[in-house]
């Protein structure tokens, strides 16, 4: 027995309740497709815990004569816990990208030390010149010391073979 299913065993006043704002909701979003520009809304994505109200909802709405058989409820099960493994890799690789992130451009920085780079200076609205002469992490990002002053890796304009 599925959702669908389930609802289909429900009180019959609930079920046209249920229905008649599934039809609601299904009309409203054909009206929004024609009107506007695809976009993603992330409260539209269902999640782990929208998987679970379901799944409570599937069975309390359940024909006790006939109940979910369990080869059904090992299937959703076994899909709940595909939900949730795909859910930590996409964290775990979020985790990975930053971490490479912050080791990228350390690597990169690390590579101007001694060498000479032309930055846009905010402040003046010009560019400075000048060495490398150290290069630190400052909230996760790295931050090059040039002429005593902290720049950020995005403001080199021009980086120079140290004579």
């Amino acid at each position: 027995m599925n959702f669908f299913s389930s609802v289909a065993a429900m009180p019959m006043n609930m079920a046209t309740t249920t229905m008649s704002a599934a039809a609601e909701a299904s009309a409203a979003a054909g009206r929004q497709e024609r009107t506007a520009a695809p976009t993603l809304d992330p409260t539209s994505v269902l999640g782990k815990d929208d998987f679970l109200r379901l799944l409570v909802t599937q069975l309390t709405y359940q024909d006790p004569i006939n109940p979910v058989s369990d080869q059904e409820f090992i299937a959703q099960l076994a899909q709940f816990s595909a939900l949730e493994q795909m859910h930590n890799v996409a964290r775990q690789v979020e985790r990975l990208a930053d971490v490479q992130l912050v080791t990228g451009g350390m690597a990169q920085a690390a590579s101007l030390l001694g060498r000479t780079v032309v930055l846009f200076d905010a402040d003046t609205g010009g560019t400075v010149e000048g060495a490398v002469e150290a290069v630190r992490l400052e909230e996760g990002l790295p931050v090059l010391i040039v002429n005593g002053r902290r720049f950020s890796l995005f403001d080199i304009v021009e980086v120079r073979q140290s004579a």
